[in-house]
């Protein structure tokens, strides 16, 4: 069989860094988050609540900010493949999720996403990817670490 070569290896690889634009996520937004996820505990839907507690204010809920971050790396990972002559065939996995600050609503985001593994397959038909995201607040603190999967398939060549 023969080897895979993706179109343009240095736009996704092993090493390289990808960066998102960065993100303010409104009021509205964290409300539409929260809504949509269902996540109604009150250190995420009771501001008088939280007034009480560390945070001092809602703090949007660790799985919405999961989604947050798949769909504000989406573009940026698309591209990188897309560059490579690779297309995402499924998603594997999100592993080593770690919640290291809360995000409130009025927090701009951004994500740097650190490819971690880059390999082809056994069998030689597709490619492996593991990436690192590492989520970053207006403050360049992290608010949150995972590690996520991919099988990608090389585009199809244009006749």
């Amino acid at each position: 069989m023969a080897t895979l070569t993706p179109r343009l290896p240095v736009a996704f690889a092993a090493g390289a860094v990808l960066r998102t634009p960065a993100r303010t996520l409104t009021e509205a937004e964290f409300s539409a988050i929260i809504n949509a996820s269902w996540e109604n505990g009150p250190l995420h839907t009771d501001a008088e609540y939280t007034r009480g507690t560390v945070f001092g204010r809602p703090i949007l809920g660790g799985p919405c900010l999961v989604a947050v971050t798949a769909g504000l790396t989406s573009t940026t990972m698309y591209a990188a493949w897309n560059a490579a002559g690779l297309d995402c065939h499924a998603a594997l996995g999100i592993d080593e999720v770690r919640y290291d600050r809360p995000v409130f609503a009025g927090d701009t985001i951004r994500i740097e996403i650190e490819v971690a593994e880059f390999h082809e397959t056994p069998k030689g038909t597709a490619w492996f990817g593991r990436v690192h995201d590492t989520v970053l607040n207006q403050r360049d603190e992290t608010v949150l670490r995972m590690k996520r999967s991919y099988l990608l398939r090389p585009l199809p060549v244009a006749p």
